[in-house]
């Protein structure tokens, strides 16, 4: 009798995510969709694209979490409405940089933390992330070793009775193009997620992650689905 896999995907309704997601379900996994609203400016169409994207990988949950401590907490443009999202000219993308006014603090470890509670109670085999090399620039918690070093964490943190859950970063060794031909080759639904920090109908096209977006894909050589308000030319 084969034995069912079980994954939690911790997803943003973004490419990487969605792609890490979509991996999953190439790999035989039953998906179980999860993601946390923390007071984000772009939570509501995030949302969005997550139930889309849901449905379109025909996940058996999707479970939605409130977080709404780390706005509280503030410390991040992303969550505090008085401070500015760097836009065009603003957003530095030199491979060396400090890390920016979008990072929001430890979020990726209180969602690891809280995703890795529900894969407790579903007993889930894994948890996919969409963490990847381009933001591991930037976010120190997209890099292999937070992975490594939470997976080591995670063996002491379920109950006795229970197998850990492993966290599996598929994409963390992967820049944006090439993340964008990963998704096309598992067939990944690129055309439902949502990138943009400032959480309008359309994408900003200029805000850190609609860039780092735009480039992607021009350098994947694919077309992008996503719609612009401001088609700015970026170098």
């Amino acid at each position: 009798m084969v034995m069912t896999k079980i994954a939690v995907c911790v997803c943003s309704g973004g490419i990487d995510s969605t792609v890490a997601a979509a991996i999953a379900s190439r790999e035989g996994y039953d998906l179980h969709l999860f993601h946390a609203s923390y007071g984000q400016r772009a939570e509501n169409r995030e949302k969005e694209a997550v139930e889309k994207i849901a449905a379109y990988l025909g996940a058996k949950e999707l479970k939605f979490v409130e977080l709404p401590y780390l706005k509280e907490l503030g410390g991040s443009a992303l969550t505090d409405i008085t401070r500015e999202v760097p836009v065009a000219e603003e957003v530095n993308l030199d491979e060396e940089k400090e890390t920016p006014s979008t990072w929001v603090p430890c979020r990726n470890l209180v969602l690891l933390a809280t995703a890795s509670a529900y894969a407790e109670v579903i007993s889930a085999d894994a948890i996919f992330v969409g963490f990847n090399a381009e933001e591991a620039r930037a976010y120190p918690d997209n890099e292999k070793e937070f992975v490594e070093r939470y997976n080591a964490v995670l063996e002491k943190a379920v109950a006795s009775y229970c197998q850990p859950p492993t966290v599996k970063a598929p994409l963390v060794d992967l820049f944006k193009p090439d993340i964008i031909k990963k998704g096309i080759e598992v067939e990944a639904p690129l055309h439902l997620t949502y990138s943009c920090y400032l959480g309008g109908e359309e994408h900003c096209g200029i805000c850190e992650s609609c860039i780092h977006r735009r480039r992607g894909f021009k350098e994947a050589g694919v077309d992008d689905p996503a719609e612009y308000s401001n088609t700015k030319v970026i170098t």
